[in-house]
């Protein structure tokens, strides 16, 4: 389809396609905003307000992506490519090329494209231009040929190689839309892993002399993905206090030990201590990456954790794996995932209280209040969470299934009703942390955080389900369960809470709501 504000958006139905790809084409947007329709040559002109041609051209800008996104199907991923950036010396060697020029106001164009994007759950931004800068310029661009507002690609064997990129990049997206074998956890050696060499074999400590390079490069990568909300854990076979006074020393405030859920130093092996840290975090192996520079504790991790990923050799190539792998990136970072250290952090506090209390005064010292929202559409300020949180969670999940956009928001507008419940106690707000799938008098599925085990949270949960579609005219409620090998979590949930099987259905039956647990307020 051409960009003019009257061209015909193609009729699609989320059900056939996996997501739309669109480019938009330049000329047609800059045509709506030059003077006289003439959106080619008019950036040559003496008499240019640059600051007004901006403003409407990211206005205009907005208002297409906005008719292209109304008439798509709302459970459909939508990838916009940005525009091809032209060369930035396009005023000459010496003249003013980067404030009022063609070239500042492309980019200012892919700026405002990424911007309004940013605010819609369902569509995203791909850059083209390192595609082009990588296969190079001059002879994939056609900018150095045809006029500067065309845009295009030249048909070269650069261009095809451009056009399969952007095919991997929609692909390596969806990829990371649906959360397949995305990395959780990072746990990291420490000699000649965060820095270069054996600390406690040095005579002196030269922060520079061990950091600079790779290891920088290394700290940074493992930074971002913790902003993004994958955990980082530390495992090293090494003297604990000196360690770990060695790495404020080698660090200081720019890499922190407070920036890793979980430290283990110790002369132990380190799949034991990989234990430990599996057990702190609730987390499955198959969901954990282990970095260290040594091949043969590679193995020994790997003997004891076959499912675990794994990374060694060059560490010059670990920033860029770590950056830009399908498995270490996400689509959004919801304000859960953001604080995930923070909540892990909360979670062994928690844990360590409970070592010297009874379980009944545990439960009712924790404080923990319990909030259930109703989501009915994808327009609910929750819905992108709760969409996460369902593709994420493995043990306690009582179906497995995993859903897209498109078939959770159909399912939805099928007269279903997702509840999903936010808690927080005296050690941390915990946000969005369980869901419960309702449809007639069906519990469809039911999912729980691992960091909120054991509080009875699931209880709470099901007794507000159970209201609800007794409120609505049942007296019995059904619920459902697939064994997935990852669930066991929540293998006996239902006849834990007074359900009955019913083998020719294949599902649990009830009639009765579990009591709300006394220690949870709503």
């Amino acid at each position: 389809m051409d960009s003019g504000p009257h061209d015909h958006v193609p009729l699609l139905s989320a059900e056939d396609f996996d997501g739309v790809l669109v480019q938009l084409t330049l000329r047609s947007l800059l045509s709506m905003v030059a003077e006289n329709g003439d959106g080619d040559l008019f950036h040559l002109r003496a008499d240019v307000d640059w600051s007004d041609l901006r403003e409407r051209a990211g206005q205009q800008l907005q208002n297409q992506v906005q008719r292209i996104l109304a008439a798509l199907p709302d459970g459909l991923p939508v990838f916009f490519l940005g525009f091809l950036e032209p060369m930035p010396r396009i005023n000459g060697l010496l003249g003013r090329n980067r404030q009022n020029s063609l070239y500042a106001l492309i980019r200012h164009l892919n700026d405002a494209l990424e911007e309004a994007l940013a605010v819609q759950h369902r569509a995203f931004y791909l850059e083209l231009n390192d595609l082009r800068l990588h296969y190079g310029d001059s002879t994939a661009y056609d900018g150095y040929v045809t006029h500067f507002t065309h845009g295009g690609m030249r048909s070269s064997r650069q261009g095809d190689l451009i056009h399969l990129g952007i095919l991997e990049k929609v692909q390596a997206a969806l990829q990371i839309l649906r959360g397949d074998q995305q990395v959780k956890l990072i746990i990291t050696d420490l000699d000649n892993t965060l820095w270069k060499g054996v600390l406690a074999e040095l005579d002196e400590i030269i922060p520079l002399e061990v950091t600079e390079g790779w290891p920088l490069g290394y700290a940074e990568a493992l930074l971002a993905c913790k902003a993004r909300g994958i955990l980082l854990a530390i495992c090293s076979k090494n003297e604990d206090i000196s360690t770990r006074e060695n790495f404020a020393k080698v660090w200081g405030s720019r890499l922190r030990l407070e920036d890793f859920c979980a430290v283990h130093i110790s002369w132990q092996p380190k799949s034991q201590a990989i234990a430990q840290i599996l057990a702190e975090t609730n987390l499955l192996p198959e969901y954990v990456l282990f970095i260290d520079d040594n091949p043969l504790e590679i193995a020994e991790v790997s003997h004891a954790y076959p499912q675990m990923r794994t990374l060694s050799g060059d560490p010059e190539q670990w920033r860029h794996l770590l950056l830009y792998a399908v498995e270490t990136q996400v689509a959004h970072v919801s304000a859960e995932s953001a604080r995930r250290t923070e909540l892990v952090q909360a979670k062994k506090q928690r844990d360590a209280a409970a070592e010297n209390m009874d379980r009944a005064a545990w439960l009712e010292s924790l404080q923990l209040t319990l909030q259930v929202e109703t989501v009915t559409d994808g327009r609910h300020p929750r819905y992108a969470r709760a969409l996460e949180l369902l593709n994420k969670t493995n043990q306690f999940n009582t179906t497995g299934r995993r859903w897209s956009d498109a078939e959770l928001q159909n399912w939805l507008a099928a007269g279903g009703v997702l509840l999903a419940v936010s808690t927080q106690d005296r050690f941390a707000p915990h946000g969005l942390i369980a869901l419960a799938l309702l449809q007639s008098n069906a519990i469809m599925q039911m999912v729980l955080s691992c960091r909120v085990f054991g509080l009875g949270i699931e209880t709470a949960l099901l007794a507000e389900a159970v209201r609800q579609i007794q409120a609505g005219g049942h007296d019995e409620f059904l619920g459902h369960f697939s064994a997935t090998g990852r669930n066991d979590a929540c293998r006996d949930f239902w006849p834990e809470q007074g359900l009955v099987w019913d083998a020719e259905q294949s599902l649990w039956r009830g009639s009765v709501a579990p009591e709300w647990p006394t220690w949870i307020r709503p």
